[in-house]
């Protein structure tokens, strides 16, 4: 897996357009066009950009929980307070597109599933 670059969500709605943009080392505006969205997305916006970006991942999320051990690469679907959210979690370490780079996962944040990432390693 090539070195993740974090970034940051633009507005409040592009999470998911950002843990795109990070894996595939493009921009937020890049992968809003390609989803041709530029508000909240779904499971299933997600896939079809990661595919066209070529990057390889599971069939289906897998629901999870906090405790869960996580894939080496994963996006992870998590629940806030008051929204859903995405977040880009890469060998130990949260990518966070709202707020930033952690070793731990957002105290609020409740982990509903996941979406499993397959690098070229394995």
């Amino acid at each position: 897996m090539k070195q993740i670059n974090y970034i940051k969500q633009p507005t409040e709605y592009l999470c998911g357009q950002a843990c795109v943009a990070m894996l595939a080392g493009v921009t937020v505006e890049e992968v809003v066009s390609v989803m041709e969205n530029d508000k909240g997305t779904g499971k299933k916006d997600i896939e079809r950009a990661l595919n066209h970006y070529g990057i390889k991942q599971a069939k289906t999320m897998t629901k999870a929980d906090n405790t869960s051990a996580l894939p080496k690469v994963c996006i992870l679907k998590v629940l806030l307070p008051k929204y859903g959210h995405w977040i880009l979690y890469c060998d130990g370490t949260y990518y966070d597109p709202e707020f930033g780079v952690m070793k731990e996962l957002y105290p609020k944040a409740r982990i509903q599933s996941y979406l499993e990432i397959f690098t070229e390693e394995g």
